[in-house]
């Protein structure tokens, strides 16, 4: 079995002391090597606040996550942090935003830029280096995002719904990316945690899928899913995977 990279141990959350504003009770799940997580739950559960956690954003109100064994209690170096929005700096060119996924590390300025001009051109963004995101559409925005955090060569790659407002094409594009990175034992990346609305999604990428309650959010139910990559959705197995998560979020 693969070792062990993320451990979510009890963790819970709450907006100050009021136990009516418990947003997460007691979630707790691995998260291996290799690993495709996905984590999912209906609106407003607190998906993305215990995403945060479990990169040091956050702190949690009880519980903690542990990285190859050690506390998480601040951003870590090795993980990657993909938003929702690309969360781009509009003052920065687009290389520049990419190489500030480099800023942590020791190296020379030519090597940022040499790393940065490679992973662009690998999400297809030839020619748009020394452009701004205000002319880029929202799909090349959320490339450069990806970019930015697959760059430094993370461990773990922490995805908040990074795909969700995309056209198909495009997302497909991207899924595809992260986990092709992923499965590529050559690579540094070893595990991805990604936040969704999108049953769908979940069992296209993931090996294992967290499924969560309403708030105040608990774990329902995890299910593997073995399927082999890559997966069609309009086979019969995978939509037998896709009713039965669509089952337990119902029940």
């Amino acid at each position: 079995m693969n070792a062990e990279v993320i451990k979510v141990d009890n963790i819970s959350f709450s907006f100050g002391d009021d136990a009516r504003a418990k947003i997460i009770d007691n979630v707790s799940f691995p998260v291996n090597e290799y690993e495709f997580v996905s984590i999912i739950g209906p609106s407003g559960c607190g998906k993305s606040t215990l995403l945060r956690i479990i990169a040091g954003l956050i702190k949690p109100t009880n519980g903690s996550t542990l990285y190859y064994g050690k506390q998480v209690t601040a951003p870590e170096k090795e993980m990657a942090f993909v938003f929702q929005d690309a969360a781009l700096l509009p003052w920065l060119t687009n290389i520049e935003n990419v190489k500030i996924g480099m800023a942590a590390y020791n190296i020379s300025e030519k090597e940022k830029t040499e790393k940065a001009m490679s992973m662009l051109a690998r999400l297809e963004l030839n020619g748009f280096e020394d452009a701004y995101p205000n002319v880029l559409s929202g799909g090349m925005k959320q490339r450069v995002g990806i970019a930015r955090a697959l760059v430094s060569g993370p461990k773990v790659i922490l995805l908040d719904e990074p795909f969700s407002a995309l056209d198909e094409l495009t997302a497909r594009s991207l899924r595809s990316e992260v986990l092709t990175t992923l499965k590529d034992k050559t690579t540094a990346l070893t595990s991805a945690i990604l936040i969704s609305h999108s049953v769908e999604e979940c069992v296209e990428l993931s090996d294992k899928i967290v499924i969560l309650s309403n708030r105040p959010s608990r774990v329902k139910a995890i299910k593997n899913i073995t399927l082999p990559y890559p997966r069609n959705r309009n086979k019969k197995e995978f939509r037998n995977a896709v009713d039965e998560i669509y089952a337990t979020l119902m029940q």
